[in-house]
């Protein structure tokens, strides 16, 4: 009788092992085409450098595609355009927007079917005046 038992619960052991693995490799009802997410082939960071009107652009990239980096104004018209080759996996370019005047402004990114889109704000703020005191020490 113990011998029986011991074999019973190794064997239901097992089979819960069993069904949880098969329920966990299986998705459950129909499968949804729409949820599927492709991997973009392509990374891309941004910063602006500190006490500077410049942006650091670093893009990490499968070899074997070429990207393209486009900086547009918020009339889509094409500031500055480069092509990033297809042997290059990681690119850094610092883009000085000194030049540039006041509005929206936005890096796109592209491989020609995944967009990565990054914007930037630039605003000129007036100084204000400050009061100054004297003081005289006799």
């Amino acid at each position: 009788m113990k011998k029986a038992l011991k074999t019973f619960a190794i064997a239901l052991t097992t089979g819960v092992f069993t069904f949880s693995t098969v329920l966990a490799s299986e998705p459950i009802g129909k499968k949804d085409e729409s949820k599927i997410v492709s991997k973009r082939t392509f990374e891309v960071g941004m910063y602006r450098v500190i006490n500077s009107m410049k942006v650091n652009v670093l893009v990490e990239k499968q070899e074997g595609k070429a990207l393209d980096i486009t900086l547009k104004n918020d009339r889509n018209e094409v500031i500055h355009s480069e092509v990033i080759g297809k042997k290059v996996s990681k690119f850094s370019k610092k883009f000085d927007l000194v030049g540039l005047s006041d509005g929206k402004y936005r890096f796109e990114i592209s491989n020609g079917k995944d967009v990565i889109t990054k914007e930037v704000n630039l605003e000129t703020h007036a100084p204000t005046p400050a009061e100054y005191r004297s003081m005289q020490v006799k």
